[in-house]
């Protein structure tokens, strides 16, 4: 008789499921319909998987989509938004129906792709395929940290990754898959959405990797489901993930892009709206009402309740274990949580040197470990150069799987994941570094923009930072990269010019709290008398005051401030009226007021900069290039001293010119 009842249980919560499934298939293609844009292939194809996934596994409060030990969903395949909101809606997230109905449309909160802190419940924005599941690591790394950190019975999540082919076409899954595999991050579970189609036809035309082979070389846990309907294999898979494996899981689920559409199986359902009479027969077909934006209240109070009940205990026990933290750990807990708050670098251990030199690189450093002394939510690395950017925690232990603790995280040659990685470290609450010399910057630039869009707390430590790095030539010299991360909106680019701004620009970055490139440098610089640390936040501060009437105005940022003092000495004696601008953030200077722009900057006076990257960052302060002393071409290879004179980076040659602009 219990068999009986059970098995009855099973086939009720069977066709439970079934009807939520439907009903989020029916209403993410009505709103991509409404929107007249969107991707409906996903929604009809996958709609089991996440429905699956939400209904009976998911640890999440829908009352509070922070809850810091909730599990983590990441829809890598961004494209498949609206079957995301129909979810979070039938599972009780606060999204208002009317929003459904502006899918895509300005203001709304249900964007074309998952943007985090748009829509409730969404936890990461995704866009580019590939910077999903790569985050997804970051994620993952973070949990097992933040759980030898404070325990298991606070930190003991999962973080769960639907993703598509394009998502494991794209260079940065393989680079993020492989470092997780290594880590044996094992509460990592991805979910493939395998249907074999692309946007231009069928994937073989492209792709014919074997998955499984390739994830099981990375150590991964590879386990098939054949028939992405068959629910209760799907919910079967992700059980065995959770309980049978010490290594991340990859489940593999094959779909049909499109199910039910006379499209079916085929590219033309990818990213078009379905045609209304498609629509009426699919709603046919799934037995729901044919009027648009009409759901089952009984399956919507069904998925809802199925969530509250599986994790009103957890969540009860959970706040309760936070309870009986120690006073200490409470403190620490209550940093995590307060994450954006502004961090005080109280105290830095920085002896200036006897000789009065030394390289920013070598300077960051230090402050590196100054910060995490102090904060011990500071966690990051570098892409196998730790020894020339000097990133590094000298006091810690590297992360591994033998101590999760450790605030070291060998990322390997792996730029690219690197900084998709940082931003699910960021999201997790830990403050990220991670490092690279300059020219690789064009390697973390996708993330870098989604670390911007989200607004988290990341730090770019770059070094090696222009053409004076000289032997390892043009490939290794910057010159374009500084223009380009300065016209990425939200994120401040700081080049310090020696120590004293270095230190300024690292006080800056924890107060503001927001993303954050810094740009340091190779070679040993003098330590100016007048600059300052705590100007730095300003952007840009006055050097050194005009002695005679202001003539001219020399802008300039990191190691070519020592060259432009000694050009400054030399125009002074002259008897001309210099004033020098060190300006190590343009978008620090830029949120000045008009006042204090105007004081640093006053119109109408002949105004040069000397900086060796491109003069397009330059163009806002000078408008015209002969006032200008920059690096618009690819640099050479040979000794920092010839490469500069080459490239007319000398005293003579500037002075000569600027006095010609002075005396015309």
């Amino acid at each position: 008789m219990l068999n009986i009842n059970k098995k009855e249980q099973d086939t009720n919560n069977e066709n439970d499921l079934k009807k939520i499934i439907d009903n989020i298939r029916a209403l993410g293609i009505d709103m991509i319909n409404e929107a007249k844009s969107g991707h409906p292939g996903i929604v009809l194809g996958a709609a089991p998987i996440i429905a699956t996934l939400y209904k009976n596994h998911l640890k999440i409060d829908v009352n509070n989509d922070n809850w810091l030990n909730r599990d983590r969903f990441i829809m890598s395949a961004g494209h498949g938004s609206a079957l995301l909101y129909a979810t979070l809606f039938m599972s009780g997230f606060d999204i208002p129906f009317e929003e459904l109905k502006k899918f895509r449309k300005i203001d709304s909160i249900t964007p074309g792709h998952p943007e985090y802190g748009v829509t409730k419940g969404v936890d990461i924005s995704t866009g580019p395929l590939g910077q999903g599941i790569a985050s997804s690591v970051g994620f993952a790394l973070s949990e097992r940290f933040l759980r030898g950190f404070f325990g298991e019975n606070i930190f003991n999540y999962y973080t769960y990754v639907l993703c598509g082919d394009g998502d494991l076409m794209e260079g940065i899954s393989y680079e993020a898959c492989s470092l997780a595999g290594f880590y044996n991050l094992n509460k990592l579970i991805v979910l493939y959405d395998s249907n074999d189609v692309t946007l231009d036809g069928d994937l073989n035309t492209s792709f014919n990797e074997n998955i499984k082979t390739r994830f099981e070389s990375m150590n991964w846990n590879y386990i098939l489901v054949k028939d992405g309907e068959d629910i209760e294999s799907i919910d079967n898979a992700i059980k065995e993930a959770k309980t049978s494996s010490t290594k991340p899981t990859i489940i593999e689920i094959k779909t049909v892009i499109g199910k039910y559409s006379k499209n079916e199986g085929t590219c033309k359902v990818h990213g078009s709206p379905l045609a209304e009479d498609d629509i009426i027969e699919i709603k046919k077909i799934l037995g729901v009402r044919e009027v648009p934006f009409t759901i089952s209240q009984e399956a919507q109070n069904i998925m809802k309740e199925c969530i509250i009940n599986r994790n009103e205990k957890e969540i009860e026990k959970w706040n309760s274990m936070v309870n009986k933290l120690d006073d200490t750990k409470k403190e620490l807990f209550k940093l995590l949580n307060d994450n954006k708050n502004p961090i005080k670098l109280k105290e830095v251990d920085y002896n200036f040197p006897e000789d009065g030199k030394d390289s920013t690189r070598n300077v960051s450093g230090i402050i590196i470990n100054s910060i995490a002394k102090n904060y011990p939510f500071l966690i990051g690395g570098s892409a196998d150069l730790s020894k020339s950017t000097m990133a590094r925690i000298t006091e810690t232990e590297t992360n591994s799987i033998e101590n999760p603790t450790g605030r070291n995280i060998n990322f390997g040659i792996r730029e690219h994941a690197m900084g998709a990685i940082a931003n699910g470290i960021a999201l997790s609450n830990l403050t990220p570094f991670v490092s690279t010399f300059f020219s690789f910057s064009d390697y973390l630039k996708p993330a870098i923009r989604m670390s911007a869009l989200m607004n988290l707390p990341v730090i770019y430590v770059f070094s090696h930072d222009s053409i004076s790095v000289g032997e390892d030539g043009p490939t290794h010299q910057p010159v374009e990269q500084l223009a380009a991360l300065r016209s990425i909106p939200n994120l401040d680019v700081y080049r310090p010019a020696d120590a004293n701004e270095t230190i300024g620009a690292y006080k800056s970055i924890l107060e503001l709290r927001k993303p954050a490139a810094i740009v340091l440098g190779r070679n040993k610089v003098k330590i100016q008398e007048h600059t300052s640390s705590s100007r730095v936040i300003n952007g840009a501060y006055i050097v050194e005051k005009e002695i005679n009437k202001l003539e001219a105005i020399i802008i300039t940022s990191g190691e070519e401030l020592e060259l432009t003092m000694n050009i400054y000495n030399s125009l002074i004696e002259k008897g001309y009226g210099i004033r020098v601008v060190s300006m190590p953030s343009i978008e620090r200077f830029e949120q000045m007021d008009k006042k204090y722009k105007d004081e640093i900057l006053p119109k109408n006076v002949k105004t040069f900069v000397i900086e060796a990257s491109s003069s397009i960052s330059w163009y806002k302060y000078v408008n015209d290039s002969e006032y200008m002393f920059t690096q618009d071409e690819f640099g050479t290879s040979g000794n920092k001293k010839d490469v500069l004179k080459k490239y007319g980076f000398t005293e003579e040659n500037i002075i000569s010119k600027i006095e010609k602009k002075l005396n015309n």
